[in-house]
């Protein structure tokens, strides 16, 4: 079956089974190359993860990666932490084939969002008060397009999405940091005069891009 649509958290889980795999795949290629978890003692890696496949020797620590970036009951476990603390959405688009795109938002003010996204980055606790204020926001945590069904148009729907998500979250602002030059293109697109795109290392304290979106 294909098509699109929003579930909640409990009406997303019988998904599991794709979106686990989808994610690992999405993550894994550009532009993140998150293949697996760095075993470096110092964690040299970025975010502690590495672009070497598992048992594949690493030039600059002399180790071989043993697991992977994301273990699937790992990111289930984050999945249900997610759904069980904060109110929480899936955005999911499907082909003949299987799902093509996943997203997830919830909802959560300035101080969770910098505790739980940016703990090694402090500077961000002030910055992220200071642009989106006190009250809960829109968090939008992860989007990703399963490429193998879908080659590209995975983002054709991004602002008919962000706003499902703001409308079903019950805000005014949606929020998200990335790496990836399609998303801020795509918000570019959706959301001309809406929204902010704060440059990476330059306007924010980060190494991502950080965006706020206002409703329309």
């Amino acid at each position: 079956m294909s098509g699109y649509d929003f579930y909640s958290s409990e009406e997303v889980k019988p998904l599991y089974d794709e979106i686990v795999p989808a994610y690992q795949s999405a993550f894994a290629g550009w532009p993140w190359y998150e293949v697996s978890k760095c075993a470096d003692t110092l964690s040299r890696c970025v975010g502690g993860l590495s672009s070497l496949a598992i048992g594949q020797l690493c030039e600059q620590c002399g180790n071989c990666p043993t697991q992977p970036a994301y273990e699937q009951d790992e990111l289930v476990n984050r999945l249900e932490n997610l759904a069980t603390t904060r109110p929480t959405q899936w955005y999911i688009e499907s082909g003949d084939s299987g799902l093509t795109l996943a997203a997830i938002a919830w909802q959560a003010e300035a101080p969770v969002i910098a505790q739980e996204k940016y703990a090694d980055i402090p500077a961000m606790n002030d910055w992220l008060q200071k642009q989106i204020g006190e009250s809960p926001i829109v968090w939008l945590d992860e989007v990703f397009a399963n490429r193998q069904l879908k080659v590209s148009g995975n983002l054709r729907r991004f602002g008919s999405m962000c706003n499902g998500f703001l409308e079903r979250l019950d805000s005014d602002i949606l929020a998200f940091r990335t790496i990836n030059e399609r998303m801020v293109a795509a918000t570019k697109r959706d959301f001309d005069g809406s929204s902010t795109v704060f440059e990476r290392d330059t306007s924010v304290p980060d190494r991502r891009e950080f965006i706020v979106i206002k409703a329309n």
